[in-house]
């Protein structure tokens, strides 16, 4: 008989429960290929990348799920059905509590080449170093998401960075800012 303890000790539960600690390495190593065999995510999946993006949304997204009757694997199916990149979008937008950023996450994890995380740390970063071809405010619109994609799939490739990558150092260098001009003046 599996208690507890024995159960939280097996070697193999506590691997995977010690992988789950780094959650954007579950989300692409995990979630994002299951995605690609599969063209859906599970319930769990699906607010595993929300509790990433925004823990603060995840009951806000479940009432609205509830609210247009879907399902998160229906869902899914149609964004992975959906044609064209501001289609998929624009299904995920459909949701009442998934607004532009959310989107973002959820399709950078399905589709880590192609999307990217909209946030206002890597905005600030690329909008204060003069990137090329960036929409000239925050996103605000599907159009200009995709045109802020477009722009970073852009500059990774000038740098020879995944896109990915590119997300995580522009986060990286707002986050360093901060903290620089936190510590600045102590000794």
């Amino acid at each position: 008989m599996n208690t507890p303890e024995t159960t939280l000790f097996d070697p193999q539960e506590a691997r995977r429960l010690a992988a789950l600690y780094g959650t954007e390495g579950y989300l692409f190593e995990t979630v994002s290929p299951r995605f690609a065999l599969t063209g859906t995510l599970s319930p769990y999946d699906f607010f595993a990348i929300v509790i990433w993006k925004a823990n603060r949304t995840k009951t806000k997204i479940v009432r609205g799920l509830a609210s247009i009757d879907r399902t998160v694997e229906a869902l899914m199916r149609d964004v992975s059905r959906a044609s064209t990149p501001a289609d998929k979008v624009e299904t995920l937008l459909q949701v009442p509590g998934i607004g532009l950023a959310m989107a973002s996450a959820i399709l950078t994890v399905c589709y880590p080449d192609q999307f990217t995380v909209l946030d206002y740390r890597a905005w600030d970063t690329l909008h204060s170093n003069e990137v090329p071809d960036l929409p000239s405010h925050y996103p605000s619109t599907t159009a200009e998401y995709l045109q802020y994609c477009t722009a970073c799939r852009d500059l990774a490739l000038r740098i020879d960075l995944s896109l990915r990558d590119l997300d995580r150092a522009l986060w990286a260098k707002s986050w360093e800012d901060d903290l620089l001009g936190l510590t600045r003046d102590m000794r």
